[in-house]
């Protein structure tokens, strides 16, 4: 029959051998402390590696191995094919191996020994594997800037440009991380996922916060303004002075047109708007409203306009939904289903959450967020869904810190507030 190697554990622990009951996957303290203490594991110089007694806690007796009761009452375990017939559980072996490869990388690692012994991406690995569980045995954040860039080069995620992938990896660690899941697996978990998102990555950005064209069509004829109208007999664009000057005479006049939609910038016609002035009406791009109502020395007034969003903000998670709740730690947008999902386990059940209302306003704890702060907020938002370089992280003291993938540098700042 399987046995399961807390069973084993507990037995040794309380001296007996008399079968006990315990439930599909139980990991108590006292479990994984007996099976550190049978791996050789010294529980006081190194809690950084108590995450393989607590693997192995949760491991089956491979298929090869029986286990059964000699005349003397002693457990034995029995190998199918080679006949062999040894004391101690087969699981204890090999997990007494993971724990010296990690020990072994972790002593190489702080002797800066590292650069012959850990070219292969399976080693290299299994180094920062022992550096995150690590850091989580002691309950601090397992992602660190050097952790994720190290794993990003293992998938083949250049860092300095794919902003995006680097973010799924860094998520993906954390996910790993928190339901307990197996890091040896990684490498070859990400490595479909990896190619697949960056397919079609350059299709998912087109509707990564706002559903909007990626670019305005311009009048074929001056290539200046932007087109109004399609001839459906020349099949080409036109601004309406164009079209009125080409299609004068001949029988060009008898043409019939189509109206092009596009919602244009009023500040540069070349530019999809993508937000609105609330107090002057007009469209605008993110750099067009910024160029009228930041940079107009004639007309200091309108620094206190506020803009609204064009169609509203969409769920960052599930990028289908529009956003109902802006996550103040996370600094994203999400759907109500899908901030759920995410916050309702681990620290992130702590996160303050704003709730986005459909005339996009947003509101803390039922109050009214001042419409300057709320535009921070948004701004900001809308900066890390877009995937820029820099990327949020926690020091070991919780407190959040920005690093930037490009340059390699941290700030404490957050550089993507409009105001700083």
């Amino acid at each position: 029959r399987r046995l399961q190697l807390p069973h084993l554990a507990m037995k040794l622990i309380a001296g007996d051998d008399q079968d006990a009951a315990f439930p599909p996957g139980h990991n108590g303290a006292d479990i994984v402390v007996g099976i550190a203490e049978m791996i050789g594991i010294d529980l006081v110089k190194e809690p950084q590696f108590l995450w393989i007694a607590e693997q192995a806690s949760k491991a089956k007796m491979p298929n090869d191995w029986k286990e059964f009761t000699n005349d003397d009452g002693q457990t034995m375990y029995y190998h199918t094919k080679t006949k062999e017939i040894q004391k101690t559980h087969p699981l204890i072996y090999r997990y007494k191996e993971m724990y010296s490869n990690s020990r072994s990388y972790q002593k190489k690692l702080e002797a800066g020994d590292i650069s012959i012994n850990l070219e292969r991406p399976e080693q290299k690995l299994m180094a920062v594997i022992a550096e995150i569980m690590g850091r989580a045995s002691k309950g601090l954040p397992p992602a660190t800037p050097d952790t994720v860039e190290t794993l990003a080069q293992i998938v083949g995620v250049d860092s300095t440009c794919e902003f995006f992938l680097f973010r799924v990896v860094k998520q993906t660690l954390e996910a790993y991380v928190e339901k307990k899941l197996d890091l040896h697996s990684f490498m070859q978990d990400l490595k479909d996922p990896v190619e697949f998102l960056r397919g079609i990555r350059k299709k998912q950005n087109q509707v990564d916060v706002i559903r909007k064209p990626t670019s305005i069509i311009m009048c074929q004829e001056c290539e200046k303004k932007a087109a109004v109208v399609k001839c459906e007999q020349c099949k080409d664009f036109f601004c309406q002075d164009c079209f009125n000057g080409t299609h004068a005479t001949g029988k060009r006049r008898a043409h019939i047109t189509s109206d092009v939609e596009q919602l244009v910038c009023a500040a540069y016609e070349d530019r999809v708007a993508t937000c609105q002035c609330v107090q002057c009406g007009l469209f605008y791009s993110d750099e067009g409203f910024l160029y009228v109502h930041a940079f107009d020395a004639a007309r200091p007034d309108l620094r206190n306009h506020l803009k609204r969003v064009i169609n509203g903000l969409v769920c960052l998670e599930c990028e289908h939904y529009n956003a109902s709740v802006l996550c103040e730690d996370c600094v994203d947008l999400f759907c109500t289903e899908c901030f759920i999902k995410l916050h309702r386990k681990g620290k992130r059940r702590q996160h303050v959450h704003l709730t986005i209302d459909n005339t996009g306003q947003i509101f803390r704890g039922g109050f009214l967020v001042p419409p300057e702060e709320a535009q921070v907020l948004t701004d900001r938002a809308r900066s890390t869904v877009e995937t820029g370089p820099w990327v949020p992280f926690r020091d070991d003291r919780l407190n959040v810190f920005w690093y930037h993938l490009v340059e390699k540098t941290r700030v404490e700042q957050s550089p993507i507030d409009p105001q700083t």
